[in-house]
Order: C-alpha cells, then structure tokens, then sequence
C-alpha cells in the first residue's frame, strides 16, 4: 500500500539525515540536495489525503464488520491484508 511505501521512505530520509555527518562522498553537495528534494517530493505524493480511496476502504470494512463480515470478506472486498482485517472485526462486529 501507499501508506506503507511512505513509511520505508520516512525512514530512508531519517537514516540518511543521520549519517550523513559519518560519510565522506565525490557527489558535489547541490546533487545530494537534489535528490533529497525528489525523494520528499515523491514521499509528498504518496501520503494520501483525507479523503483518499484507502481510508474509504476501511469505511466499508467498517460497515461490513458491522453487519457480520468475517475476515476473508474484508480481504476480498475491502482489500485489506488478514491482519488488518482481523483487527476491522474485532473493533466492529459485534461478537466482540
């Protein structure tokens, strides 16, 4: 998912911003600065806003768990992966 491929580069612009006092490199600075720029700019685009696909999604998960969804139903429908799916019935059945 969007959300998960936002994360890994949060993470890679943390890990770079960390070292890069430790690392001695050729590659001029302004070409660094360059392409730290894009990465942000690809992060800015894969954070999804508040109406984003994703979250409507977990909406309908939200109201097929409501009205008795199991698991496999939330995979297929909602896209959601097993865990996440578990975790949409747990909150919203009410079994639980």
């Amino acid at each position: 998912m969007l959300w998960r491929q936002a994360r890994q580069l949060r993470v890679a612009l943390a890990l770079i911003g960390r070292s890069a006092t430790h690392i001695t490199t050729d590659v001029p600075t302004s070409m660094l600065v360059a392409a730290l720029g894009r990465l942000e700019h690809r992060l800015g685009l894969l954070e999804l806003p508040a109406s984003s696909p994703a979250q409507s999604s977990y909406a309908l998960a939200q109201k097929l768990a409501r009205q008795g969804a199991d698991v496999e139903q939330l995979v297929v429908r909602c896209g959601l992966s097993p865990d996440e799916a578990r975790l949409v019935v747990q909150m919203h059945s009410g079994a639980a």
